[in-house]
């Protein structure tokens, strides 16, 4: 009887194209609609993380800082914070943690004083920032063997900037400078001005010749700030290797940025890891409520796919009650029976998944372009889990026609009962 399955199949599938068209139809309708969403859960998500980093830092380092109690015994005065810093040396270590390394797209160290700017009505004062434009990190490579690169322009992408921004990194003039900063001071790009810092411990002035490159507009703090290299900053103020927080830009899909801080607290033990919950919770529920409409969708799609293959089995099964119940009056065993219409779905699974498929590519392309405004790329585990549901769908949606199938009476059958 198995050797006479493929044969049996063949016959029942040529004598009855329409049927079997119709179920491989219902099959491929929710094989496409998978198809199209689980491509493009796996591709938007990660698209969608990259554009949210394209909004600047999710994860915040500060130095831990050393607090002191002062008082008689029983009296308190208070306390008094000793001001903190993180060591710059150390800050390569970032890209170095041991689980998510690679999900680390980038960091800028920032220094910050209080300067006094001249100019021609009076000083004014304005907060000078030391970072990293696009800085070269030597003790980390990239995959081509040349050293990996960080700062802001890597981890804020967003940032407008007018004119040119700082290239050299040994630069001691260059600086870009807030739009609301160069409207306060009357500076544009090109402007030449000197910026003046008095230490409060050795009450030395030191004044910088700066020159504006750009003008940069954020919407943020950083409108009102004046940006220079960090090593211009830290010699202003006498802070060698000293930053006071560092912005670092992760990139995590699969993973919380709780867990990238914590890795980063482990190689860098003196500082707090902090992630911008704002930033990082608008990206973890925009992927949560992505995905979930998307299995939503699919799972609707499976279903009418379901009922459609059990409609047409069902149907199936009433037409070929004359033949059931001659296979079985010839001796044929219920398993045997079975096995045909199981074949038969199997079958009806496998064309309609692979078609699916298909037309569910071609569906997630049309989608990506149209509503996200990018192409979806090809995912080899899409294809193999596409036709291993489909599959399982059709022969699920055979199980009730089946045992239908199965309690028929051939003696019944053959009186025309």
């Amino acid at each position: 009887m198995m050797s006479m399955l493929p044969r049996v199949l063949r016959k029942s599938f040529s004598n009855r194209k329409s049927r079997i068209a119709i179920a491989i139809v219902a099959v491929m309708m929710g094989a496409s609609i998978a198809s199209a969403l689980l491509t493009m859960s796996m591709g938007v998500t990660e698209k969608i993380g990259t554009e949210f980093r394209k909004f600047g830092s999710n994860i915040m380092l500060i130095p831990e800082s050393n607090t002191i109690e002062i008082g008689l015994p029983g009296v308190s005065f208070g306390s008094v914070t000793e001001q903190s810093y993180i060591n710059e040396t150390d800050l390569y270590k970032i890209k170095r943690i041991a689980k998510w390394s690679s999900n680390v797209l980038g960091y800028a160290p920032f220094l910050y004083q209080v300067v006094t700017v001249t100019t021609p009505s009076q000083p004014l004062e304005v907060v000078l920032a030391g970072t990293y434009f696009d800085r070269p990190v030597p003790e980390i490579r990239d995959f081509t063997g040349n050293p990996w690169t960080t700062g802001i322009r890597k981890i804020a992408p967003y940032w407008e900037v007018q004119g040119a921004w700082v290239e050299d990194m040994n630069d001691r003039k260059g600086c870009i400078v807030g739009v609301a900063a160069a409207a306060k001071l009357g500076l544009e790009v090109g402007s030449l001005f000197g910026a003046s810092y008095l230490n409060p411990e050795t009450r030395n002035e030191t004044t910088l010749d700066l020159e504006v490159s750009g003008l940069v507009a954020t919407g943020g703090v950083e409108d009102s700030q004046v940006f220079v290299n960090m090593e211009v900053a830290q010699e202003l103020t006498a802070r060698d290797n000293k930053v006071h927080s560092v912005q670092v830009s992760a990139h995590c899909v699969d993973c919380p940025a709780e867990d990238i801080a914590i890795e980063i607290e482990k190689v860098l033990p003196d500082i707090e890891a902090k992630s911008v919950r704002q930033l990082v919770k608008a990206e973890e529920q925009m992927m949560m409520s992505l995905q979930q409409m998307m299995m939503l969708i699919a799972a609707v799609g499976l279903g009418a796919s379901v009922l459609g293959v059990m409609t047409t089995m069902t149907t199936t099964v009433i037409e070929r009650r004359r033949e059931i119940g001659l296979m079985k009056s010839i001796g044929a065993e219920n398993s045997r029976i079975a096995s045909l219409f199981l074949g038969e779905a199997a079958l009806t699974g496998l064309a309609g998944g692979l078609v699916g498929y298909v037309v569910g590519f071609i569906l997630a392309q049309s989608i990506g372009v149209s509503v996200f405004n990018t192409t979806m790329e090809f995912i080899p585990v899409v294809l193999p889990f596409t036709v291993g549901v489909s599959m399982g769908v059709a022969v699920l949606a055979s199980l009730i026609p089946i045992r239908r199938a199965l309690g028929i009476e051939p003696a019944a059958v053959l009186r025309g009962d």
